[in-house]
């Protein structure tokens, strides 16, 4: 009788840790999934405000958006600094402006890959970007791409160009060179931004 009883306590303990790894297991993929699109930026971005303006799409929904509809498309990568610099920027001119949403998508994997949707993006960028080492049409990073009913009316990828011997985007990105970016940006959100406001269908 002395060792059922061991026996089933042992089972009772095994149980209850089983039924308490499930419950933290439970617990920790709510709070992934209930962290919203600016949070998850945020935490990639730790430059960027809390309060920002970046909505996670993916490759699929952002070739729509540059076929078809109106919107401010940002590629990029956490793991680039320049990146990490070049969305603060975007995220106080958006904000300036009222424009609500810039859509990200993490292109890193596609252009190391060169996958189908990386090439669909690459051709629907075709006559706006750098040309690599071997003489073809590459997204380097960060890109930011203004679209209104399909149509591509400007492309900036400033800090990904002539940048190679320059580590520090701060060495990079003084005040006048701060200034005039905005000035671009501004002036190309806010066309997108018009646009939007007339169409009601825009990204459906």
């Amino acid at each position: 009788m002395k060792k059922r009883g061991i026996i089933i306590l042992v089972i009772v303990v095994i149980l209850a840790c089983a039924g308490g790894i499930t419950y933290f297991l439970g617990q920790k993929n709510g709070d992934q999934k209930k962290l919203s699109d600016k949070e998850k930026f945020k935490k990639e971005y730790s430059l960027v405000a809390d309060d920002n303006v970046f909505v996670y799409k993916s490759a699929e929904e952002i070739i729509k958006i540059m076929e078809n509809g109106t919107g401010v498309v940002y590629l990029g990568f956490s793991e680039c600094p320049w990146c990490q610099s070049y969305v603060v920027y975007l995220n106080e001119v958006a904000n300036k402006v009222g424009l609500d949403k810039i859509y990200y998508y993490n292109i890193l994997e596609d252009r190391e890959n060169n996958t189908e949707n990386y090439k669909k993006m690459v051709k629907l960028l075709n006559g706006s970007l750098q040309y690599d080492d071997e003489g073809n049409e590459r997204i380097y990073v960060p890109n930011v791409s203004f679209h209104i009913e399909g149509k591509l009316i400007f492309n900036d990828y400033e800090s990904s160009k002539d940048t190679k011997n320059i580590k520090d985007p701060n060495e990079y990105w003084t005040e006048e060179r701060v200034t005039k970016l905005k000035k671009r940006l501004e002036k190309n959100m806010k066309s997108v931004k018009n646009s939007l406001n007339v169409c009601t269908d825009c990204n459906k």
